[in-house]
């Protein structure tokens, strides 16, 4: 065991032989993470540039010597290797707690349990890793002259604790199954899982299950009513119809067995990795068919190899391939897997990989291979299977190289907004396919859906509506949103309508160029105008805290409480996070976090350009 260590889930710090070192600096502190996980030589000028963003490239490399300094001189175990061009630590000096809990995960994925039961020795592994994990990644850390070390904190702080809670399920979900003597221990494990993340429906339905499966009836249907009230307060939802189904079954008395998750693979079996089904589709089944011949159905001998849908924000490349993935006859053409993934404007590309790479159990115990060695193993593991590939939300040309991993049997699907990456990435022009806004009646179905009661006793004016709307999906739910919310507060539909179908010159407008970015070009000139509208009612203040939205990255954004509560330098952000909620502004995700779509961001930064004239 080493007598330096770098402890990082919690406060971060330096411990040698026992005690904590004295004297290291914030900064170094980041730097000693960062290489941590990094596990590879970073180059100095990209350290430089990312710790020290605000300096001049002489005064960055100067700052990062006095830290490299600080570090190496921190203990007397040489720990930092360190060279004119290059940075990096000593594992074989140094024992970090995060490197020690990733590595006690890979153990476990090479064993394959059939019966959803551990062996005793990926049981061992997964209790050492959870029990390394008493905090948060570097909890209550920051650096306030550094976004980009910060967002980077953010991933690993998210990507870790998803680690944690799946191994803890694991572990419950074991114990509840061995024996009833292990309730107990699975119960545990489940409130440990509960506590890293209070919001995760999945833990309280666990917990629901165990708690009935033990014969206690009445503190399953209490956990049920915590969910309930957790949900109300942080985010403004409902539970689950899969929550409520089970607490409905507990309270009359049914037996709620705990499901096991087998995990086996191999040559012969489908692996797959599934986007979310989506909850509302409608007016897609002519792309899904034309999607559907593409890619072999109903005869194989009309397969394309790459397909390239594109499409301009908001009109539902991802629902559309998400149903897409999902369809019977779409699973059975491609009864040997499914993969897909979201890339987004600045992927983590290995993250995203070792996704599928864990799906194959290509992941070597103890070793986190780099995108190059991922990406020529998956190659291999899928060289003579026939798989469908999709790959969704692709901004730059080569996000998409490491996913092209298919062979000659296999075909690869991919969405972009932008029509140059479109252009780029398909073979020919006519593997090109844009997923056109929806007809009329089927924008009017979709709003119909949202807001039936205004549809039915205003269809006029509700046809007229979705036609200045352009037929795009993202601008009808939004509309949708906004009159259920109106009608069911009992407020006049009929003047809201008449203003909409005023504005309709404005509808069309394109928002000024620079509040778009640089590469999109164009974004929906009709969202923003409707988007005003559902700012309109907004108090000044509430107003002004939705335009510092703003500032933010679209990618779409996202936030948790905390974040929210500092941007608006409030001590209780909940009020208003519910008040953006029931506008539909803000979106509930999971884990605790909010989403605004990249046409809201947009829509902010207008605003609160108003704010600054």
């Amino acid at each position: 065991m080493a007598e330096l260590k770098l402890e990082l889930f919690g406060a971060p710090r330096l411990v040698y032989q026992e005690q904590p070192v004295v004297g290291v600096r914030r900064k170094a502190l980041a730097l000693a993470a960062y290489l941590s996980l990094t596990e590879r030589p970073l180059m100095r000028e990209a350290l430089a540039a990312l710790f020290w963003p605000d300096q001049d490239d002489e005064h960055s490399r100067i700052s990062l010597r006095g830290v490299l300094h600080n570090l190496s001189s921190a203990s007397p175990i040489e720990w930092v290797d360190a060279d004119r061009s290059a940075v990096s630590l000593k594992f074989e000096a140094l024992e970090v707690d995060v490197r020690g809990f990733t590595g006690a995960l890979a153990r476990t994925r090479g064993h394959l349990h059939t019966d959803g039961v551990l062996c005793a020795a990926c049981f061992a592994a997964l209790n050492e890793a959870v029990n390394l994990y008493h905090d948060d990644f570097m909890a209550g850390f920051s650096l306030s002259d550094s976004s980009e070390f910060d967002h980077w904190q953010t991933s690993q702080r998210e990507w870790l604790s998803r680690e944690c809670t799946t191994a803890l399920r694991r572990l419950a979900e074991h114990s509840g199954i061995v024996s009833a003597t292990s309730l107990h221990e699975a119960l545990s494990y489940g409130r440990r899982w509960l506590k890293i993340n209070p919001l995760d429906e999945s833990a309280h339905r666990l917990l629901m299950r165990l708690f009935a499966a033990s014969g206690q009836r009445s503190e399953a249907l209490k956990q049920y009513h915590d969910c309930v009230r957790l949900l109300d307060e942080e985010l403004a939802t409902l539970p689950e119809p899969e929550t409520v189904a089970l607490f409905e079954a507990i309270r009359e008395g049914e037996s709620a067995p705990l499901k096991s998750r087998p995990r086996t693979f191999d040559k012969n079996t489908a692996v797959s990795v599934l986007p979310p089904l989506p909850p509302l589709l409608v007016g897609r089944d002519e792309a899904i068919t034309e999607l559907k011949a593409r890619v072999g159905l109903p005869k194989s001998t009309s397969q394309r190899s790459v397909t390239v849908i594109e499409g301009w924000p908001g009109v539902g490349k991802s629902t559309t391939m998400g149903a897409f993935a999902h369809d019977p006859t779409v699973k059975a053409r491609f009864s040997e897997g499914i993969l897909w993934t979201s890339l987004g404007e600045n992927p983590n590309l290995l993250r995203k990989l070792m996704v599928w790479g864990e799906a194959l159990h290509l992941i070597p115990p103890g070793k986190t291979p780099t995108v190059d060695e991922l990406t020529s193993q998956l190659l291999s593991a899928l060289s003579d299977r026939h798989v469908l590939l999709i790959v969704d939300d692709v901004w730059q040309v080569e996000h998409a190289a490491p996913f092209r991993v298919g062979g000659p049997g296999s075909v690869l699907l991919l969405t972009t907004r932008l029509n140059s990456v479109a252009r780029a990435l398909a073979p020919t022009s006519s593997d090109v396919y844009r997923l056109p806004v929806l007809t009329d009646e089927f924008a009017l179905s979709l709003l119909r859906r949202l807001a039936p009661q205004v549809v039915d006793e205003h269809p006029a004016e509700a046809l007229q509506l979705v036609r200045d709307l352009e037929g795009l999906p993202l601008a009808v739910q939004v509309a949708g949103r906004l009159l259920h919310e109106e009608m069911h507060l009992g407020w006049g539909i009929a003047e809201l309508l008449a203003e909409l179908h005023a504005g309709a010159g404005l509808l069309v407008a394109p928002a000024p160029n620079d509040t778009l970015p640089a590469h999109d070009g164009y974004t929906a000139p009709t969202v923003m105008a409707l988007l005003k509208r559902s700012t309109v009612v907004l108090d000044e203040e509430t107003l002004f805290r939705f335009a510092l939205l703003g500032l933010f990255s679209a990618k779409p954004a996202t936030f948790d409480l905390a974040a929210l509560a500092a941007a608006w330098s409030v001590t209780d952000p909940k009020p208003t996070v519910r008040t953006l909620v029931n506008r539909g502004l803000l979106e509930p995700i999971s884990g605790g976090r909010f989403q605004m779509h990249a046409l809201l961001v947009l829509h902010a930064r207008v605003l609160l350009e108003s704010f600054d004239t």
